[in-house]
């Protein structure tokens, strides 16, 4: 999926103001346990597109489980402040006005301040399936996705195993500095084998210096405007090797970035089976409540969010009682979720499942 279709957009837009109870389609659902869900989602900033195809997964399975009876999911949805600092201030305002019981699909500019928030700490709220891959390490987190370090040695070793040793790793500015705290940059640098380029200015130094080396391949650790810019500018020194990008990277909104010119391949790393890849009961379900709920197109980020949901509500369908142990308990367990397991029994990331998708390039799209 790429850049929303304006019947997308106005469903999706809706969900930032429809009440919570607009949620439960069974009218038995009175009598049903009512579970609050928040979610802020970017609209505008690095994480956009993706995070728009990770709502609409995490909400047709929250329809499904709505319309099916069961727990009753009262998904409450905001807009996202463009602002780092004031996105977190609005998630702990979010929780504590909506009463909710988990913070849904955290993006990687909130993930990091929300994990220590004393305000969802004093809440007991956890953080389910964070749309990050950020490496953070907190009790309070329950990731349903490997983190981007897993990504970057996945990508590493297919890489090599189509024959292309020693990729060169660029890093833009913003992951550099706001990773480097959580030793990212550093398990980069080790799982690649090569020290990372920092990207600055427009990247032209960089590129020059990365052409001139004429590697196989380039991991470009950014979000998609950088990874595409970046990926323009090693054109411009006539470089075209397999520009890989991590899932930071919306698919369709990087190859129109990159133009009808560029050459090289695409490849982007996934967190979540594609679309296409329909022996998968999960895939087929996820295709199926897509057209049913939404009309939409399935994509790798949308099966990421229904995921996430699916594993949220299973566990919330499975806990014995409602106390806070209970519903740990039921978390931290191994789900099959249809042909994808999250296991979650040794530690609260569920998933390390990556793989390599080459897109190809616009030329041929």
């Amino acid at each position: 999926m790429t850049l929303a279709s304006p019947t997308r957009r106005a469903l999706l837009g809706a969900l930032a103001f429809a009440p919570a109870t607009a949620f439960a389609q069974n009218p038995l659902s009175t009598q049903r346990r009512r579970v609050v869900v928040a979610q802020l989602v970017d609209r505008a900033g690095p994480q956009a597109d993706l995070a728009r195809d990770y709502l609409a997964g995490a909400k047709v399975m929250f329809d499904a489980a709505n319309a099916a009876g069961g727990v009753q999911i009262a998904h409450v949805v905001h807009d996202a402040d463009p602002d780092a600092r004031r996105e977190v201030a609005q998630a702990e305002a979010l929780v504590v006005d909506s009463g909710a019981e988990f913070f849904f699909g955290a993006s990687d500019a909130a993930l990091p301040a929300l994990a220590t928030s004393p305000v969802l700490a004093r809440r007991g709220v956890p953080l389910v399936a964070p749309l990050s891959g950020l490496p953070v390490t907190a009790d309070n987190v329950w990731f349903t996705r490997a983190d981007y370090p897993t990504e970057l040695q996945a990508a590493v070793q297919q890489l090599r195993a189509y024959g292309l040793d020693a990729p060169v790793l660029a890093v833009a500015p913003d992951f550099a500095s706001g990773l480097a705290a959580t030793g990212w940059l550093k398990q980069a640098e080790q799982r690649s084998g090569t020290p990372a380029v920092v990207l600055a200015g427009n990247g032209e130094a960089a590129a020059r210096q990365i052409a001139a080396r004429k590697p196989g391949a380039v991991i470009v650790a950014a979000d998609t405007l950088a990874y595409a810019s970046f990926g323009r500018t090693l054109a411009a020194q006539g470089w075209y090797g397999f520009l890989v990008g991590l899932s930071s990277v919306s698919a369709g909104v990087a190859r129109e970035i990159l133009g009808s010119n560029y050459s090289g391949a695409m490849v982007l790393t996934q967190i979540a089976p594609g679309p296409q890849q329909s022996t998968l009961r999960v895939v087929r379900e996820h295709s199926q409540r897509m057209r049913q709920f939404l009309d939409e197109p399935p994509s790798a980020a949308t099966l990421a969010g229904y995921i996430g949901a699916a594993w949220l509500v299973r566990a919330l369908s499975g806990q014995h009682g409602t106390a806070p142990g209970d519903v740990r308990r039921a978390m931290q367990a191994r789900m099959d979720l249809g042909d994808f397991t999250l296991d979650f029994t040794q530690r609260q990331r569920g998933s390390q499942f990556v793989q390599l998708a080459v897109i190809g390039n616009p030329r041929a799209a």
